[in-house]
């Protein structure tokens, strides 16, 4: 008779708990606001992607080529050689001739926006790489011969 007690007992706690749990389920269901945010469809009135993202998020690479001075020191501190440069000298102006950024290869790392002595390479907040041919995640972001810009002088006051 005892386990016969216990089978029904195990029936009550099976349906108080179930309900217990359909309870709170209800509750988020009906009275509490939606936590997850539906990208990119229900962002919030007046918001963008990059206002949803971190500041300190590490999307994909920027370049300012009006900072860039050609040093090649993200290139070199590359890991994975995402990142190619090409400097090269005419009529005694450096031009700045190729900077692509393979962002297919690139980790995300960081090293080489702490390298740049002159803060022309950041991250951005652009996050969204899906695409349908790998070719566009390599960014050229000098199309033709740029000047290199001149490394301003660090006063030491």
């Amino acid at each position: 008779m005892n386990a016969v007690a216990e089978y029904f007992r195990n029936i009550a706690d099976a349906v108080t708990t179930t309900i217990a749990g359909m309870k709170i389920t209800l509750r988020y269901w009906v009275k509490e606001p939606s936590i997850t945010v539906e990208y990119p469809d229900r962002l919030g009135p007046g918001k963008t992607a990059a206002d949803v993202v971190a500041d300190r998020f590490r999307g994909f690479l920027r370049l300012d080529l009006d900072k860039c001075i050609g040093c090649m020191q993200c290139m070199r501190a590359c890991p994975i050689n995402c990142i190619r440069i090409t400097v090269e000298k005419t009529a005694e102006i450096r031009m700045l001739t190729r900077f692509d950024v393979n962002q297919a290869k690139c980790m995300y790392c960081g090293l080489c926006v702490e390298e740049c002595p002159s803060n022309a390479l950041v991250f951005s907040k652009r996050f969204e790489g899906a695409c349908f041919n790998m070719q566009e995640l390599c960014v050229r972001h000098v199309t033709g011969p740029v000047p290199v810009a001149k490394l301003a002088a660090v006063s030491t006051k």
